[in-house]
């Protein structure tokens, strides 16, 4: 997939994740996601427009004046991205960093997203040590 189309469609979910306004919030939602997209989360996956534009919402409750931002470049691999993101608040600090990785369409609009927010844990302690740098 072209890095354009994803750079495209990225910049309107990160719109769309700030986007106040429901209305305003489903017409950009339905312009960077397919009408089947999913975000998992930990606890439940959030499936279509409206599952997703609730997230939103309550994202904007439980935060308010935070925002979702990109937080590095984005790595491509098929139709898949990947890159860092981070929570900003309202005093421009960094409340948490992570990372996602994005599956998209064939239309260039995000089916998936995979949030990650937790740092990896270190390797096992059970793990082949001539398998571990």
């Amino acid at each position: 997939m072209e890095r354009a189309i994803i750079e495209e469609t990225l910049k309107v979910y990160f719109t769309a994740f700030a986007e106040q306004d429901r209305r305003k919030r489903l017409v950009l939602l339905a312009q960077c996601l397919t009408k089947e997209a999913e975000i998992w989360g930990p606890q439940k996956v959030f499936k279509g427009y409206e599952s997703i534009s609730e997230k939103i919402e309550g994202f904007h409750a439980r935060m308010p004046g935070a925002r979702l931002v990109l937080a590095s470049g984005i790595n491509i691999f098929c139709n898949n991205a990947r890159f860092a993101v981070a929570i900003v608040g309202a005093n421009g600090s960094v409340i948490a960093r992570g990372e996602a990785v994005n599956e998209f369409s064939e239309d260039g609009r995000i089916f998936r997203v995979l949030p990650f927010w937790e740092a990896l844990p270190p390797v096992p302690a059970s793990w082949p040590s001539h398998l571990v740098r």
